[in-house]
């Protein structure tokens, strides 16, 4: 499934996203915008550009979330903002296409 990109300096809310760094086996670390852990066990990636990938158990070697920060203000018609915390890693999913290396599900 291909959505929008997702900004990393106004992660959705409704559902909330976690961004997270996602090792996949043979391929190595992948940054994503979002990651859910299905029923099943697969694991289902959104990456900084929309695309939605499911992946099975076996090439999940590890995740870990990227922490993120509220800013700005109630008084703001908006509301307040969810990021991604780290510069760097806003940085990166804002300049690079691909915000690393795209996901591949084989299996």
């Amino acid at each position: 499934m291909n959505g929008d990109r997702v900004d990393p300096e106004n992660l959705p809310q409704n559902p909330r996203y976690t961004p997270a760094l996602v090792q996949v086996r043979k391929q190595g670390p992948v940054y994503v915008a979002d990651y859910q852990t299905l029923q099943s066990g697969w694991v289902r990636v959104t990456e900084w550009e929309g695309h939605r990938v499911k992946l099975p158990p076996h090439k999940v070697a590890a995740i870990r979330e990227v922490r993120t920060e509220t800013y700005g203000s109630r008084s703001d018609p908006e509301g307040l903002k969810v990021r991604v915390a780290d510069d760097e890693r806003r940085e990166q999913a804002s300049a690079d296409e691909s915000a690393g290396m795209a996901v591949v599900a084989d299996d």
